[in-house]
């Protein structure tokens, strides 16, 4: 029997195993315990046999029933006391179909996180150089929506002189049609000297799928039509529309020490299959405490029709610090 000292939850599963904890939410077939003892417990749902509230909870029915500052206890086999404020009596185990929801799981509310990551590199005496690298996230979550914010900067000098100027603003608005499913809307400014674009504008909706979306695994994937308009400093302008889609893939390892990541964003030519674009960044960010965390990533660019004299793939590697929340 594994235990700890003081109040807490407790757990009961159908080996005769007793966990105590604090019980932190239940979606799907997983209940998630954080204890003292082994961090973060995630057990199935079909193996717990009871369960105990030290201290309120919000519990949402399968019926769509939100009942705030809810007590748990155990109570008649496969059922669970439950009494808050406003109604008491026994509930179904396999009717809670939530406890402490999400805003996007409830309804109610919209939940928000972020993360700013920074690299900077400042090389002084045979050689003078200064890199300041920079990205950072600001995504929204409702039930029924999702937006999100998004810009990376690099600048880098050699000797005083600019040798290299590149940023990107992107945003998207999705709204979702069932659980899984949704029509989103998307648009992003990018300035990138060194491949002579002053300015290249995309903007687009489509369809997108919430393929995976739990506190491990996420993934999504979008489809549709943009239309891309580029500003040349010195080569001829282009505008054209652009089959367009999207990857948003992130997944914890390690019992959550280590997060993978993928992004990935596409634009094809529906009048010029030549002309080809893909932004993408993958890597890894490791928790290190208080919201910190050390990151590293891949950028990489690719355009199969460069402006003349301009490579086509562009390739960063990138350790930097960060915050997330």
């Amino acid at each position: 029997m594994l235990s700890t000292p003081g109040h807490a939850d407790e757990i009961e599963l159908t080996n005769g195993d007793r966990i105590t904890g604090r019980i932190v939410s239940k979606a799907g077939n997983e209940l998630v315990v954080r204890t003292d003892y082994a961090g973060e417990l995630r057990l199935r749902w079909d193996l717990v046999k009871s369960l105990r509230t030290s201290e309120p909870v919000t519990v949402m029915t399968a019926g769509g029933d939100l009942l705030n500052s809810a007590q748990l206890a155990a109570s008649e086999a496969d059922k669970v006391a439950l009494s808050n404020p406003s109604t008491e009596g026994n509930v179904k185990r396999e009717d809670i179909a939530f406890i402490n929801p999400t805003p996007e799981q409830s309804g109610n509310g919209v939940s928000y996180s972020g993360r700013v990551n920074l690299s900077a590199a400042l090389v002084r005496g045979n050689a003078e150089n200064d890199r300041i690298y920079g990205d950072g996230a600001l995504d929204a979550r409702a039930k029924g929506y999702a937006w999100g914010l998004g810009m990376k900067v690099d600048r880098r000098k050699d000797r005083g002189v600019k040798t290299a100027q590149q940023w990107l603003l992107n945003g998207n608005y999705d709204h979702f049609v069932n659980e899984r499913q949704f029509i989103y809307a998307r648009t992003s400014f990018e300035q990138d000297k060194i491949k002579d674009i002053q300015l290249r504008t995309t903007v687009g909706a489509g369809y997108g799928w919430q393929i995976f979306e739990d506190e491990q695994t996420r993934l999504s994937l979008r489809t549709g039509l943009d239309y891309v308009n580029v500003d040349r400093i010195a080569s001829r302008d282009d505008d054209y529309p652009a089959l367009g889609w999207g990857v948003r893939a992130s997944h914890w390892l390690l019992d959550r020490r280590a997060e993978l990541f993928h992004d990935q964003d596409g634009f094809w030519s529906i009048a010029d299959t030549q002309q080809l674009t893909i932004r993408s960044k993958t890597g890894v960010r490791l928790p290190i405490a208080a919201g910190m965390t050390a990151s590293a990533q891949l950028n990489a660019d690719w355009e199969r029709t460069p402006a003349p004299g301009r490579k086509a793939v562009d390739s960063t590697l990138l350790l930097g610090l960060g915050y997330a929340w």
